[in-house]
Protein backbone atom coordinates (compact mmCIF):
# COMPACT_ATOMS: atom_id res chain seq x y z
CA UNK A 1 0.00 0.00 0.00
CA UNK A 2 1.40 3.55 -1.07
CA UNK A 3 1.15 6.29 1.57
CA UNK A 4 -1.64 9.09 0.98
CA UNK A 5 0.81 11.69 -0.06
CA UNK A 6 2.71 9.66 -2.59
CA UNK A 7 -0.73 8.37 -4.16
CA UNK A 8 -1.81 11.98 -4.26
CA UNK A 9 1.49 13.32 -6.14
CA UNK A 10 1.33 9.96 -8.44
CA UNK A 11 -2.14 11.09 -9.77
CA UNK A 12 -1.46 15.10 -9.81
CA UNK A 13 1.85 14.35 -11.75
CA UNK A 14 -0.54 12.05 -14.25
CA UNK A 15 -2.58 15.40 -15.16
CA UNK A 16 0.97 17.60 -15.79
CA UNK A 17 -0.93 20.20 -12.30
CA UNK A 18 1.57 21.73 -10.69
CA UNK A 19 1.55 21.70 -6.96
CA UNK A 20 0.24 25.58 -7.45
CA UNK A 21 -2.92 24.72 -9.86
CA UNK A 22 -5.14 23.40 -6.63
CA UNK A 23 -7.57 26.40 -6.72
CA UNK A 24 -8.50 26.45 -3.01
CA UNK A 25 -5.40 24.85 -1.22
CA UNK A 26 -1.83 26.51 -0.49
CA UNK A 27 0.86 24.66 -2.43
CA UNK A 28 2.93 24.45 0.60
CA UNK A 29 0.40 22.35 1.78
CA UNK A 30 0.03 20.37 -0.80
CA UNK A 31 3.89 19.78 -0.90
CA UNK A 32 3.94 19.06 2.92
CA UNK A 33 0.82 16.20 2.03
CA UNK A 34 3.14 14.87 -0.77
CA UNK A 35 6.30 13.99 1.06
CA UNK A 36 3.85 12.15 3.92
CA UNK A 37 5.29 14.90 6.52
CA UNK A 38 1.07 15.81 7.53
CA UNK A 39 -1.73 13.67 7.03
CA UNK A 40 -4.75 15.87 5.15
CA UNK A 41 -7.56 16.76 7.13
CA UNK A 42 -10.65 15.48 5.92
CA UNK A 43 -12.01 18.59 3.94
CA UNK A 44 -8.44 18.91 2.28
CA UNK A 45 -8.26 15.32 1.22
CA UNK A 46 -11.32 15.31 -0.39
CA UNK A 47 -11.24 19.13 -2.19
CA UNK A 48 -7.80 17.31 -3.52
CA UNK A 49 -9.25 14.29 -4.90
CA UNK A 50 -12.07 16.51 -6.06
CA UNK A 51 -9.58 18.23 -8.30
CA UNK A 52 -7.70 15.28 -9.34
CA UNK A 53 -10.44 13.83 -10.71
CA UNK A 54 -11.05 10.53 -8.89
CA UNK A 55 -13.23 9.31 -6.54
CA UNK A 56 -12.82 8.32 -2.93
CA UNK A 57 -13.37 4.38 -3.75
CA UNK A 58 -10.98 4.57 -6.72
CA UNK A 59 -8.28 6.54 -4.54
CA UNK A 60 -8.63 3.85 -2.67
CA UNK A 61 -8.07 1.36 -4.94
CA UNK A 62 -5.26 3.10 -6.31
CA UNK A 63 -3.60 3.59 -3.00
CA UNK A 64 -3.90 0.00 -2.30
CA UNK A 65 -1.75 -0.78 -5.64
CA UNK A 66 -4.70 -0.89 -7.73
CA UNK A 67 -6.45 -3.88 -5.63
CA UNK A 68 -9.09 -3.57 -3.03
CA UNK A 69 -7.77 -3.92 0.68
CA UNK A 70 -8.06 -7.43 2.36
CA UNK A 71 -11.04 -6.35 4.36
CA UNK A 72 -12.84 -5.42 1.22
CA UNK A 73 -12.26 -8.31 -0.22
CA UNK A 74 -13.70 -10.69 1.98
CA UNK A 75 -16.53 -8.53 2.19
CA UNK A 76 -16.97 -9.12 -1.53
CA UNK A 77 -16.16 -12.52 -2.04
CA UNK A 78 -18.80 -13.12 0.99
CA UNK A 79 -21.59 -11.54 -1.51
CA UNK A 80 -20.64 -13.43 -3.72
CA UNK A 81 -20.65 -16.42 -2.12
CA UNK A 82 -22.06 -19.18 -4.08
CA UNK A 83 -25.47 -20.82 -2.60
CA UNK A 84 -23.64 -24.42 -1.97
CA UNK A 85 -21.90 -23.97 0.91
CA UNK A 86 -19.86 -26.55 0.50
CA UNK A 87 -17.96 -25.35 -2.68
CA UNK A 88 -14.12 -24.97 -2.12
CA UNK A 89 -14.18 -21.24 -2.73
CA UNK A 90 -16.55 -21.13 0.07
CA UNK A 91 -14.02 -23.22 2.46
CA UNK A 92 -10.86 -21.63 1.39
CA UNK A 93 -13.10 -17.89 2.16
CA UNK A 94 -13.45 -19.38 5.44
CA UNK A 95 -9.81 -20.12 5.86
CA UNK A 96 -9.06 -15.91 4.96
CA UNK A 97 -11.57 -15.20 7.23
CA UNK A 98 -10.06 -17.05 10.15
CA UNK A 99 -6.51 -15.41 9.18
CA UNK A 100 -8.08 -12.08 9.01
CA UNK A 101 -9.09 -12.23 12.35
CA UNK A 102 -6.27 -13.77 13.82
CA UNK A 103 -4.49 -10.52 12.29
CA UNK A 104 -7.46 -8.12 13.33
CA UNK A 105 -8.81 -9.46 16.09
CA UNK A 106 -11.09 -5.89 17.10
CA UNK A 107 -12.60 -6.16 13.62
CA UNK A 108 -16.12 -7.05 14.77
CA UNK A 109 -17.62 -6.72 10.78
CA UNK A 110 -15.44 -9.72 9.47
CA UNK A 111 -16.54 -11.66 12.53
CA UNK A 112 -19.64 -10.94 12.20
CA UNK A 113 -19.50 -12.40 8.58
CA UNK A 114 -17.47 -15.53 10.04
CA UNK A 115 -20.61 -16.33 12.26
CA UNK A 116 -22.80 -16.11 9.15
CA UNK A 117 -20.86 -18.76 7.20
CA UNK A 118 -20.83 -20.95 10.21
CA UNK A 119 -24.52 -20.45 10.99
CA UNK A 120 -25.08 -21.69 7.00
CA UNK A 121 -22.93 -24.39 7.66
CA UNK A 122 -24.73 -25.73 10.73
CA UNK A 123 -28.26 -25.17 8.62
CA UNK A 124 -27.08 -26.65 5.44
CA UNK A 125 -25.81 -29.85 7.33
CA UNK A 126 -29.21 -30.12 9.84
CA UNK A 127 -31.37 -28.78 6.91
CA UNK A 128 -32.96 -26.81 9.32
CA UNK A 129 -33.76 -23.06 10.83
CA UNK A 130 -34.03 -24.50 14.26
CA UNK A 131 -30.63 -24.23 15.19
CA UNK A 132 -28.51 -22.90 18.63
CA UNK A 133 -26.46 -20.00 17.67
CA UNK A 134 -25.47 -18.15 20.63
CA UNK A 135 -23.00 -15.88 19.10
CA UNK A 136 -25.85 -14.92 16.65
CA UNK A 137 -27.96 -13.87 19.28
CA UNK A 138 -25.00 -11.85 20.91
CA UNK A 139 -25.33 -10.12 17.61
CA UNK A 140 -28.20 -9.09 17.69
CA UNK A 141 -28.39 -7.61 21.14
CA UNK A 142 -25.23 -5.47 20.02
CA UNK A 143 -26.89 -4.15 17.15
CA UNK A 144 -30.45 -3.51 18.45
CA UNK A 145 -30.35 -1.04 20.66
CA UNK A 146 -28.55 1.20 17.53
CA UNK A 147 -31.14 3.85 16.51
CA UNK A 148 -29.03 3.79 13.25
CA UNK A 149 -27.44 0.70 11.74
CA UNK A 150 -24.85 1.51 8.96
CA UNK A 151 -25.05 -1.12 5.34
CA UNK A 152 -23.00 -3.23 6.98
CA UNK A 153 -25.28 -3.84 10.21
CA UNK A 154 -27.64 -4.22 7.40
CA UNK A 155 -26.04 -6.65 5.74
CA UNK A 156 -25.43 -8.98 9.10
CA UNK A 157 -28.64 -8.72 9.91
CA UNK A 158 -30.19 -9.57 6.69
CA UNK A 159 -28.24 -13.32 6.66
CA UNK A 160 -29.07 -13.97 10.55
CA UNK A 161 -32.63 -13.00 11.38
CA UNK A 162 -34.01 -16.75 10.48
CA UNK A 163 -32.22 -19.08 13.10
CA UNK A 164 -34.35 -16.82 15.67
CA UNK A 165 -37.19 -17.47 17.32
CA UNK A 166 -40.62 -16.97 14.74
CA UNK A 167 -42.17 -13.86 16.71
CA UNK A 168 -38.73 -12.21 16.61
CA UNK A 169 -37.20 -13.22 13.25
CA UNK A 170 -40.37 -11.39 11.51
CA UNK A 171 -40.15 -8.59 13.73
CA UNK A 172 -36.43 -7.88 12.86
CA UNK A 173 -37.43 -8.56 9.28
CA UNK A 174 -39.83 -5.50 8.98
CA UNK A 175 -36.43 -3.54 10.91
CA UNK A 176 -34.14 -4.77 8.36
CA UNK A 177 -36.89 -3.89 5.45
CA UNK A 178 -37.05 -0.24 6.97
CA UNK A 179 -33.59 0.22 7.21
CA UNK A 180 -32.37 -0.73 3.64
CA UNK A 181 -34.87 1.83 1.87
CA UNK A 182 -32.33 4.28 3.33
CA UNK A 183 -30.41 2.61 1.17
CA UNK A 184 -31.62 2.21 -1.94
CA UNK A 185 -29.18 4.39 -4.25
CA UNK A 186 -26.40 3.00 -2.53
CA UNK A 187 -23.89 0.88 -4.64
CA UNK A 188 -23.96 -3.00 -5.04
CA UNK A 189 -27.24 -1.98 -3.35
CA UNK A 190 -29.67 -4.72 -5.32
CA UNK A 191 -27.42 -8.23 -5.14
CA UNK A 192 -27.82 -7.49 -1.01
CA UNK A 193 -31.47 -7.16 -1.48
CA UNK A 194 -32.14 -10.03 -3.85
CA UNK A 195 -30.22 -12.37 -1.63
CA UNK A 196 -32.23 -11.01 1.81
CA UNK A 197 -35.67 -10.98 -0.12
CA UNK A 198 -34.83 -14.69 -0.96
CA UNK A 199 -34.03 -15.53 2.57
CA UNK A 200 -37.28 -13.51 4.20
CA UNK A 201 -39.05 -15.80 1.48
CA UNK A 202 -37.48 -18.66 2.30
CA UNK A 203 -37.80 -18.66 6.23
CA UNK A 204 -41.90 -18.00 5.71
CA UNK A 205 -42.10 -20.71 3.60
CA UNK A 206 -40.21 -23.33 5.69
CA UNK A 207 -42.78 -21.87 8.52
CA UNK A 208 -46.04 -22.53 6.29
CA UNK A 209 -46.55 -18.57 5.76
CA UNK A 210 -46.93 -19.10 2.05
CA UNK A 211 -49.20 -15.88 1.63
CA UNK A 212 -47.08 -13.72 2.97
CA UNK A 213 -43.77 -15.37 1.31
CA UNK A 214 -45.07 -15.24 -2.19
CA UNK A 215 -44.45 -11.33 -2.61
CA UNK A 216 -40.89 -11.38 -1.21
CA UNK A 217 -39.63 -14.24 -3.94
CA UNK A 218 -41.83 -12.88 -6.43
CA UNK A 219 -40.22 -9.52 -6.08
CA UNK A 220 -36.57 -11.70 -5.59
CA UNK A 221 -37.73 -12.90 -8.90
CA UNK A 222 -38.49 -9.58 -10.74
CA UNK A 223 -34.84 -7.68 -9.55
CA UNK A 224 -33.08 -10.70 -10.85
CA UNK A 225 -34.32 -10.36 -14.03
CA UNK A 226 -33.89 -6.66 -14.29
CA UNK A 227 -29.92 -7.40 -13.13
CA UNK A 228 -30.23 -10.66 -15.91
CA UNK A 229 -29.22 -12.70 -12.80
CA UNK A 230 -29.93 -16.26 -13.64
CA UNK A 231 -28.47 -17.85 -10.15
CA UNK A 232 -31.09 -15.70 -8.19
CA UNK A 233 -33.72 -15.72 -10.55
CA UNK A 234 -33.60 -19.52 -10.56
CA UNK A 235 -33.67 -20.46 -6.62
CA UNK A 236 -36.53 -17.18 -6.33
CA UNK A 237 -38.33 -19.11 -9.08
CA UNK A 238 -37.39 -22.53 -6.75
CA UNK A 239 -38.98 -20.94 -4.01
CA UNK A 240 -42.40 -19.37 -5.57
CA UNK A 241 -42.53 -23.73 -6.79
CA UNK A 242 -42.99 -24.27 -3.17
CA UNK A 243 -45.54 -21.73 -2.71
CA UNK A 244 -47.65 -22.97 -5.57
CA UNK A 245 -47.67 -26.72 -4.48
CA UNK A 246 -48.26 -25.60 -1.48
CA UNK A 247 -51.50 -24.28 -2.84
CA UNK A 248 -52.58 -26.78 -4.96
CA UNK A 249 -50.70 -25.53 -8.22
CA UNK A 250 -48.39 -28.77 -8.52
CA UNK A 251 -48.02 -28.93 -12.38
CA UNK A 252 -47.41 -25.38 -12.29
CA UNK A 253 -44.99 -26.00 -9.68
CA UNK A 254 -42.94 -28.91 -11.11
CA UNK A 255 -42.38 -26.84 -14.34
CA UNK A 256 -40.78 -23.93 -12.70
CA UNK A 257 -38.45 -26.32 -10.73
CA UNK A 258 -37.67 -28.26 -14.03
CA UNK A 259 -36.66 -24.62 -15.62
CA UNK A 260 -34.71 -24.03 -12.63
CA UNK A 261 -32.43 -26.92 -12.24
CA UNK A 262 -31.76 -27.20 -16.35
CA UNK A 263 -31.18 -23.30 -16.77
CA UNK A 264 -28.44 -24.03 -14.10
CA UNK A 265 -26.99 -27.10 -15.45
CA UNK A 266 -26.55 -25.56 -19.17
CA UNK A 267 -25.02 -22.73 -17.35
CA UNK A 268 -23.00 -25.33 -16.12
CA UNK A 269 -23.68 -24.94 -12.76
CA UNK A 270 -24.31 -27.93 -11.77
CA UNK A 271 -23.71 -27.95 -8.14
CA UNK A 272 -26.62 -25.27 -8.00
CA UNK A 273 -28.58 -26.72 -9.38
CA UNK A 274 -28.07 -30.34 -7.23
CA UNK A 275 -28.94 -27.69 -4.17
CA UNK A 276 -32.14 -26.28 -5.60
CA UNK A 277 -33.04 -30.19 -6.70
CA UNK A 278 -32.08 -31.04 -2.88
CA UNK A 279 -34.15 -28.43 -1.76
CA UNK A 280 -37.36 -29.12 -4.00
CA UNK A 281 -37.30 -33.16 -2.75
CA UNK A 282 -36.97 -32.00 1.01
CA UNK A 283 -39.48 -29.65 0.69
CA UNK A 284 -41.95 -32.15 -0.66
CA UNK A 285 -41.10 -34.67 1.65
CA UNK A 286 -42.00 -32.41 4.74
CA UNK A 287 -45.00 -31.34 3.06
CA UNK A 288 -46.41 -34.65 2.73
CA UNK A 289 -45.39 -35.78 5.56
CA UNK A 290 -47.70 -32.91 7.68
CA UNK A 291 -50.14 -31.64 5.50
CA UNK A 292 -51.50 -28.43 6.20
CA UNK A 293 -54.97 -28.63 7.60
Amino acid sequence: MKPIGSTLAYLRKNLNMSQRAFKNIKQSTIGNIEVNNTVPRVNTFLEIISELHVSLDEFMFILNDYAYDERTTLFKDVRAMRHSLYAKENVALKHRMEKYIENNPRDMFIQDLKIILDSYIEISESDTYEIDSPKSFAIYDRIEEQKIWTYEQIYVMSKLFYIFPEKRALEIVQRIDKEFEKYNMYENIQGTRIAFLLNAGGYRISKRLYATALPLVEKARDLSYEADNLVTMSFANAEIAKVKHANGEVAEAQVLIDNAIAILSLSKKQQLADDINHSWRNFITKLEATPVN
